[in-house]
């Protein structure tokens, strides 16, 4: 890969302006390769702002169907707090949805003629229509996607290298602070390294 196969790099004009900001405390990364790569975002807002480093999959009131209505096709019958559970349990954690907004989602997936309450125990529980069966047949990939983005973002490895990506603009930051331009363009150069590396990593 030559440079021009790499795509432009967004510069900013006033990032050399953004004074410097404390790092979080950086964790141990696993020495396993996190598989996917990082997107770096300098941005000019002052310090308090964050950095969205990789972008994953951010679980949606529609995502929240979409799981509710795949648990109940693999457990026949679940209530509102059993669903918060079992996303929570799948998801290692990285995906918990209040109560507030799992049964709204069951209410209006009972209005939809997808699942049917069940009456008797403590809590109200809910199963499988019939059509709520073949919608799931229909949207297995779709669900199977929203599992797989919940799964990545629940990823401590991709959870490290986001970490360590903040920790690079930040570092950026400090060294662009009242930087002359000897200073910009070495920055610039060890980043455009950095970004080299990456893509060749990919193309092999």
């Amino acid at each position: 890969m030559n440079d021009t196969e790499i795509p432009p790099t967004v510069e900013p004009a006033d990032v050399r302006a953004v004074p410097p900001v404390a790092p979080r405390a950086e964790s141990a990364l696993p020495p396993e390769p996190a598989g996917a790569a990082a997107s770096m975002a300098l941005r000019p807002a002052g310090p308090s702002a964050g950095v969205t480093a990789l972008r994953v999959h951010k679980p949606g009131r529609g995502d929240i169907r979409t799981a509710a209505l795949t648990l109940l096709a693999e457990e026949e019958q679940l209530n509102g707090n059993q669903v918060v559970q079992r996303i929570a349990e799948r998801s290692q954690g990285a995906w918990r949805p209040s109560p507030g907004a799992v049964y709204p989602a069951l209410e209006q997936l009972e209005k939809d003629g997808l699942i049917e309450p069940l009456e008797g125990g403590r809590r109200r529980g809910f199963r499988l229509t019939e059509a709520g069966r073949i919608h799931v047949a229909e949207n297995r990939v779709h669900a199977e996607a929203v599992w797989r983005g919940v799964a990545f973002a629940g990823d401590a490895r991709i959870q490290g290298i986001d970490t360590l990506c903040e920790h690079v603009v930040t570092a950026v930051r400090h060294a662009l602070y009242e930087a002359d331009d000897d200073r910009y363009a070495e920055v610039r150069g060890i980043l455009v390294d950095a970004r080299r590396s990456l893509y060749r990593l990919l193309a092999e």
